[in-house]
């Protein structure tokens, strides 16, 4: 699919060096954890103060799981409820002028996503009215299949997906480019990632996702996968969780904070640095002590302007990138 390239958005100007996160599970974290979201905690990765702390203008705030109708709709009032809690200075983003008058008002953006969307139906009623409350992103699957494909799983022994998307799950790409909800390719197998690819007629997303040629987990994207999502003018979110990093793909919590650098030079070595950002993960794995939260981005920027990043590829990967694909896919 051919879809004329576009690196700059225009008329958008923010401050230098602001984060927009590509995923987090704060919302299921904050359930498990008892915790509020406006106070500080030393539990977890994600809360207001830590957030802009770590000079965070917006996050992907993902619902999961997304396997049924019952728990999208909790999610979706859990995060509603949220964002109507004055306390917690958030505000839902539609648009991608909310990000603009955010970013001079100190809120922090909340971008409504669901990681794997299982309970969607297959006339997309439910796509069309959680556009209207205010999704603006989805992955497909998780590491399961649904109606529309299949995702990759964490079992190394699961078979090779021969499935891919069905008729359903091309279809539903093609509603979610008519309505303008970023379609994310994060959790699928590689045989629906490839149909995926072949059926948009804009830019997809990997929102959590790092690079497998450094660490060979299921979860990561190949060299060729990355190179197609930057021939769609799409980009990838490096995912922190040391699984995703490590060579050994283990969870050690000893993992440098450099790996998360690593990987986007990669992704820069291989396509440029129009195409990759963060995709923490926040709140749904494990990351490197030295990260420890969502304050870690403050380290991460510092690495960038080490291995000399200029400020313009270093606003790129910590918001210009994403903030490109919104002017492009949401309407």
């Amino acid at each position: 699919m051919k879809i004329e390239k576009q690196l700059l958005a225009p008329g958008i100007k923010l401050k230098d060096k602001m984060i927009i996160d590509g995923h987090t599970d704060v919302l299921f974290a904050l359930t498990q954890q008892r915790r509020v979201f406006y106070e500080r905690s030393e539990k977890g990765h994600v809360d207001l103060p830590r957030a802009k702390e770590g000079n965070v203008l917006a996050m992907f705030f993902a619902i999961w799981p997304g396997i049924n109708q019952y728990y999208i709709l909790k999610g979706t009032r859990q995060l509603l409820e949220l964002v109507e809690n004055k306390k917690n200075n958030l505000v839902l983003v539609k648009k991608v002028d909310d990000l603009e008058k955010i970013a001079t008002s100190g809120k922090l953006g909340a971008i409504f996503h669901i990681e794997g969307i299982g309970g969607f139906d297959s006339e997309f009623h439910l796509l069309h009215v959680l556009y209207r409350l205010g999704l603006r992103s989805f992955g497909i699957t998780w590491s399961d299949e649904n109606l529309f494909g299949t995702g990759s799983s964490f079992d190394p022994n699961t078979p090779e997906d021969t499935r891919g998307l069905t008729a359903e799950g091309k279809e539903l790409i093609h509603e979610a480019n008519k309505l303008g909800v970023i379609v994310d390719v994060s959790h699928l197998s590689d045989k629906s990632f490839w149909d995926a690819i072949d059926v948009t007629n804009k830019p997809l997303i990997a929102s959590h996702s790092s690079c497998r040629v450094l660490s060979p987990h299921v979860r990561n994207l190949t060299d060729d996968m990355i190179k197609a999502i930057a021939d769609i003018n799409g980009m990838v979110g490096i995912n922190f969780g040391n699984m995703f990093l490590r060579e050994d793909c283990s969870r050690d919590a000893k993992t440098p904070f450099t790996k998360i650098i690593d990987h986007i030079d990669h992704v820069v070595n291989l396509v440029g640095p129009d195409y990759v950002g963060f995709g923490s993960d926040f709140d749904g794995t494990l990351v490197p002590d030295s990260v420890k939260d969502v304050t870690g981005f403050n380290l991460l920027v510092k690495e960038l302007e080490k291995r000399d990043y200029s400020l313009e590829d270093i606003n790129k990967i910590c918001h210009g990138n994403f903030m490109r694909i919104f002017k492009e896919v949401w309407k």
